[in-house]
C-alpha cells in the first residue's frame, strides 16, 4: 500500500510538471505572437504615414515641376517668337545654297532620312512666294532640303487671298523667319498684264488684274509695251508691298522683327537670284 502510495503521488508530480512546462510554453508562444503582432502593426502606421506624408508633398513637387515646365516652355517659345531676325544673315544662307546651284554643287540629301524626321512636324525658316513656273523651282534655286522653305506658288508670284493665308500660317504658327517673293525673268503671268489685251476667263483675268497695278506711274513698264525686266521686278516689290498692306499678321511679325520680307528676280541663263532694293 505505501509503494503504490508513493507511485501515484509521483505520477501526480510528473503531471503538475508537465502541465506546468506546458503552460508556460503556451504562454511563451502567446507573447511572442503579441509581440510580433505589435511590431508588425507598429511598422505597418509607420509605413501609412510615410505613405501618406509621400502623397502630401507628391502633387505639390509635381505641380511645381509642371509649372517649372510650362514656365520654360513658355519662355522658350515666347523668345523664338519675338527673337529678332536678321535679315542680312538670313539672305547670306539663301544665297550660299543659290551658289551651289549656279555651280551644279547640289548638296547630297539623305532624302528617306529627312521623310522620317520631318513626319513629327516641320520648322521652315525660310517661305517663298515665288511663280509656278516649272523652270523656278525654290528648292533647287536655293539647294535646300526637305522641310526647310515653305513654298506658295501662283502664276506671277501674286499676293492673294489664298497666298496670304498660307504665308500667314507659316509666320504665325511656324514662326519662319523670311518671306522672299521671287520673280522670274521671261514671266508669262507679267508678260500677259503689260499687254493690256482682254484675257479669255474671268479667272485668268484675275491673274492680270491683280498685277496691273504694279506698273502704275512706271516709265521703265508701260502697259501695251514689250515686257522687260523691270516689269518683273516692279511685279516681285509689288507682291512683297501686298504682303503688308494685306495682312495684319505679317505687318505685326515685320514691325516687331519676327520676320523680314525680300523681293528677288531670278534669271535663267546663269541660275543667279538678285536681291532687289527696298
Amino acid at each position: 500500500m505505501n509503494i503504490r502510495k508513493f507511485n501515484l503521488t509521483g505520477n501526480v508530480k510528473t503531471l503538475v510538471a508537465l502541465f506546468l512546462i506546458l503552460f508556460l510554453s503556451l504562454t511563451l508562444l502567446t507573447a511572442c505572437g503579441s509581440a510580433e503582432s505589435s511590431s508588425k502593426k507598429d511598422k505597418s502606421k509607420k509605413a501609412k504615414k510615410v505613405e501618406d506624408d509621400e502623397e502630401d508633398t507628391a502633387p505639390a513637387t509635381k505641380k511645381e515641376a509642371e509649372n517649372t515646365n510650362t514656365g520654360n516652355k513658355t519662355a522658350d517659345e515666347k523668345k523664338e517668337k519675338t527673337e529678332k531676325v536678321s535679315a542680312d544673315a538670313l539672305w547670306a544662307e539663301l544665297m550660299a545654297g543659290n551658289k551651289r546651284f549656279m555651280a551644279g554643287k547640289h548638296t547630297a540629301a539623305n532624302y528617306s532620312a529627312s521623310r522620317v524626321a520631318l513626319s513629327k512636324g516641320q520648322k521652315p525658316q525660310f517661305i517663298i512666294l515665288g511663280c509656278a513656273d516649272s523652270r523656278v523651282p525654290p528648292e533647287f534655286i536655293f539647294d535646300r532640303n526637305l522641310g526647310e522653305l515653305f513654298v506658295v506658288r501662283d502664276a506671277g508670284n501674286i499676293a492673294d487671298e489664298v497666298s496670304l493665308g498660307s504665308i500667314e500660317y507659316a509666320v504665325e504658327h511656324l514662326h519662319a523667319k523670311m518671306i522672299v517673293v521671287l520673280g522670274h525673268e521671261s514671266c508669262g503671268a507679267v508678260a500677259a498684264a503689260v499687254s493690256g489685251e482682254k484675257m479669255p476667263t474671268r479667272n485668268l483675268s484675275a491673274i492680270v488684274d491683280s498685277i496691273t497695278p504694279a506698273f502704275e506711274g512706271s516709265k521703265d513698264c508701260v502697259l501695251g509695251d514689250k515686257p522687260n525686266m523691270a516689269c518683273v521686278e516692279l511685279n516681285a516689290n509689288h507682291s512683297a508691298k501686298d504682303l503688308l498692306e494685306k495682312s495684319p499678321i505679317i505687318k505685326k511679325a515685320v514691325e516687331e522683327g519676327e520676320v523680314a520680307i525680300v523681293a528677288a528676280v531670278y534669271h535663267f541663263d546663269t541660275g543667279e537670284v538678285v536681291r532687289l532694293k527696298e
